[in-house]
């Protein structure tokens, strides 16, 4: 059965992204994991299953384990290596395309942490390339009836702060895509977000201190995408 993502709420799209994470895993998982995995009921999991046009949560389960098509999951990608030969070089022309999408419409950027220094980064880049980008102050910020659309990109760490979820929730109920940049694919952000970028993090204290190159690393991909952005939608064709 072929849902669209955007017909259905965030505790449901939290419960599908968590299925699909077991079937992924080979794991078989239950109505009651799922569940308390997902802090619900097993009757709304079992809703939801009646919702998409099934019997219940174990014809649900084994329609998805047999397609093997992760329709519902948001889209990932992992960032290990940031060359252009990399593995990461696969990645940048979904997001060049997702900023030509969006090319004349509101890009409004936020960060936490010692991550603003790749949003002020960002937003200066984009302003460059004539964007309608600016930073995220306040929730209000989403509601301005001049743009019907837009896009929102988050950067965290750790995808769990408070203020970060309210911003994205209320920038998906006010029709903005959500493009979010995190260490951890599975964190609140990350699931919550329409499109997820993993980018490679290291944890230490300033006693046992390891570098970290996590916001250099965001930069460094943004500008990889700009170039693709550039060379695919600006350049002339006498000028390739």
């Amino acid at each position: 059965m072929n849902i669209n993502k955007t017909n259905l709420n965030d505790t449901e799209n939290l419960i599908m992204n968590t299925i699909w994470k077991y079937i992924e895993q080979n794991e078989k998982v239950n109505v009651v994991k799922i569940a308390e995995e997902c802090f619900v009921s097993k009757a709304t999991v079992i809703k939801l299953s009646k919702k998409l046009g099934y019997s219940g949560y174990s014809e649900m389960y084994y329609m998805m384990l047999a397609s093997k098509k992760n329709q519902y999951s948001p889209e990932v990608f992992e960032i290990s290596s940031l060359e252009k030969d990399g593995s990461s070089s696969q990645y940048i022309p979904n997001v060049a395309e997702l900023l030509h999408y969006y090319r004349n419409d509101k890009i409004l950027v936020d960060s936490l942490g010692y991550v603003d220094a790749a949003r002020d980064y960002i937003i200066q880049k984009l302003l460059v390339f004539n964007f309608n980008a600016n930073f995220c102050y306040h929730y209000e910020a989403f509601a301005n009836t001049t743009f019907k659309k837009g896009l929102f990109i988050v950067m965290s760490n750790s995808g769990a702060r408070g203020e970060i979820l309210e911003r994205i929730r209320e920038a998906k109920e006010n029709g903005f895509n959500v493009l979010v940049f995190s260490s951890d694919l599975n964190s609140p952000a990350g699931k919550l977000a329409h499109t997820s970028i993993q980018i490679d993090s290291i944890k230490s204290t300033k006693d046992h201190y390891k570098a970290d190159f996590f916001t250099a690393k965001i930069i460094v991909f943004f500008e990889m995408v700009l170039e693709e952005y550039s060379k695919t939608f600006l350049e002339k064709p006498n000028e390739k």
